[in-house]
């Protein structure tokens, strides 16, 4: 063989080998995406990597799995089983019991403001119906009030009964940042350090983009049409979750009713909020107090967040003037 042939062939496999490597580097920095239907909400994965698309779909199965546990509609779910058990002891997944003890910790924080139990006051109102509404009688509402207590609900290791055999529970306003969480765990485990997790108003960042740029994420302006925003959040390794009054609501009589409730009178909280923004590190942390602080009031919600040494908040009043936490980072206004 002659040399001339050799070298030939050496320079075609380099220019192979640089071939597949550019083409490596390349799919590594295009995003993989996915999305299905959760939790009542549209679920949107995105993931950089060599094996995102199997991680994406594992990411999926993650979200099954969570929805046949926790899910309070889905027959034979945990919470299905807790809430047909007629008071009787159900044995129920370690996930689900560390959610319960963590949804009556945050009861106990804001004196039973948020309330895991609220639920039959939330099928009253109907506010996930089409159409939602309308407005329960003063009557109804009074009969199903002294089934509201999160003081009914006992957990033992993993056993978890209701005193109250007509108590129903609901982990909604902490279950899809817990999911988030979760799946920004599986994305670590596999080595993906920079995707976007989506969950309605769950938003979690994995690492940043390539590149060292940080994901940008729009805080809605209430009642704005969808795409207004109010501030882009400059997004990295970070939860971002919004509670507002302008998500579930419908008007009667001229009067708007949102699905955040009161647990002591069973009608839609009173406060000066239109929505509450939470940047934490923990999506279930975030969700959680979002839901603490859109109940508490603007004042009240904000001495809360600078008390936690891992959370900052941005709160929009019903007068459309925005506060926030002294570490809450957001760039300009958008427009439109």
């Amino acid at each position: 063989m002659s040399r001339k042939y050799v070298t030939a062939l050496w320079t075609a496999a380099a220019i192979l080998l640089a071939a597949l490597f550019l083409t490596g580097c390349i799919t590594a920095k295009e995003p993989q995406q996915v999305s299905g239907y959760y939790f009542n909400t549209l679920v949107t994965l995105t993931a950089y990597g060599k094996n995102a698309d199997a991680v994406l779909e594992e990411g999926l199965a993650l979200c099954a799995q969570y929805e046949n546990l926790l899910s309070f509609t889905k027959e034979g779910s945990d919470i299905w089983k807790i809430n047909h058990a007629n008071g009787q002891p159900v044995q129920v997944h370690p996930d689900t019991a560390f959610l319960l003890n963590t949804a009556l910790s945050y009861a106990e924080m804001t004196d039973g403001l948020i309330d895991p139990t609220v639920t039959p006051l939330s099928m009253l109102w109907n506010f996930s119906g089409n159409p939602p509404g309308p407005v329960p009688d003063s009557a109804q509402i009074q009969a199903v009030l002294p089934h509201v207590n999160y003081r009914y609900v006992h957990v033992r290791d993993c056993t978890v009964f209701l005193e109250d055999p007509d108590a129903r529970i609901d982990l909604g306003f902490l279950a899809k940042g817990y999911i988030a969480d979760r799946l920004k765990e599986l994305f670590l485990e596999h080595k993906i350090n920079h995707g976007l997790i989506n969950l309605g108003g769950n938003v979690v960042a994995v690492g940043s983009k390539p590149g060292n740029r940080p994901f940008r994420t729009g805080i809605r302006k209430p009642f704005g049409t969808r795409g207004q925003t109010v501030a882009i959040v400059a997004l990295s390794d970070k939860s971002l979750v919004t509670s507002g009054s302008y998500e579930r609501c419908f008007i009667q009589d001229g009067i708007l009713y949102h699905h955040i409730l009161d647990p002591s009178t069973g009608y839609p909280a009173q406060t000066d909020l239109d929505s509450v923004t939470i940047l934490s590190s923990s999506s279930m942390e975030g969700d959680a107090l979002s839901t603490a602080c859109f109940l508490l009031g603007q004042k009240k919600g904000q001495e809360l967040i600078e008390s936690l040494p891992d959370a900052e908040a941005l709160f929009i009043t019903k007068d459309q003037k925005i506060h926030k936490t002294g570490g809450f980072l957001d760039s300009p206004k958008a427009a439109g």
